[in-house]
């Protein structure tokens, strides 16, 4: 039977009666709280202690722009536990997908690298699947996609293979041509929140916009429909939020 005695909370220095010995690991027990309000608050001093106090963490989240996820390899702890510090300290978070593309960069492996789903983990997540309603459509027996009746069917999304076209329109002099005329007419800044290209923060993180689409060829090169905007902005430009429609204009021909 575990003897209790005498302590005192290691927070606010209460008078507790607690159980003074660990014996799953046979050893004196250390740290005792009268509730989990101060054991939280216990952890937050032990954790500021190490450095990581809110203005760390403004400065690592807002200034830098790095996420939970990226502050969590840098610390060696979990990213729910960085995101739950955000959450705690009341900062201001970024909406889902502004940070894509930062999980994984050169140099960092994803941690399921060279590892493969198991037969049993294959047939758990179609099981989950069918429960959810995601039933593979079949014809004959036989998957839509592989089924010779779609053999040259065109998906409703397809847009005449635009993308290796914008890929070799981007290698041509005409478009470098442009973007110089650009980076020089905006003057290395983003027309929409007036940050500058050449800060430490900032570098690297800006892109060229078409305020008309480049699906519109004779409009591809035209400085006149090009703008420079830091990446941030671009997201916003193309997302829901800009209600009324800024930086895009539909082609009227």
């Amino acid at each position: 039977m575990a003897v209790k005695g005498e302590c005192s909370c290691s927070q606010c220095g209460k008078p507790l009666i607690r159980v003074l010995w660990n014996y799953g690991k046979d050893r004196p027990m250390t740290q005792f709280f009268c509730n989990t309000s101060c054991k939280g608050d216990w952890q937050k001093a032990q954790r500021e202690s190490l450095g990581f106090t809110k203005e760390w963490l403004i400065a690592e989240y807002h200034d830098l722009g790095k996420s939970a996820n990226q502050i969590a390899r840098e610390i060696k702890r979990d990213p729910k536990r960085v995101w739950e510090w955000i959450r705690d300290y009341g900062l201001d978070t970024r909406p889902r997908g502004t940070d894509y593309g930062q999980n994984f960069q050169i140099g960092h492996d994803s941690p399921f690298k060279g590892k493969n789903h198991t037969d049993e983990t294959k047939e758990k997540i179609r099981q989950a699947r069918i429960t959810d309603g995601r039933v593979p459509c079949l014809k004959d027996g036989v998957h839509w996609l592989h089924h010779p009746d779609f053999a040259d069917r065109i998906h409703p999304n397809w847009k005449g293979g635009c993308t290796p076209d914008r890929q070799a329109f981007y290698a041509t002099s005409e478009w470098v041509d442009a973007v110089k005329a650009v980076w020089a007419r905006d003057n290395a800044t983003c027309q929409r929140c007036g940050k500058h290209h050449n800060t430490e923060l900032m570098r690297g993180k800006f892109h060229i916009h078409h305020i008309v689409s480049f699906m519109v060829s004779e409009l591809r090169s035209d400085p006149d429909n090009l703008v420079l905007l830091c990446k941030p902005c671009h997201l916003w430009v193309h997302s829901k939020k800009n209600t009324n429609k800024e930086f895009i204009k539909e082609h009227i021909s």
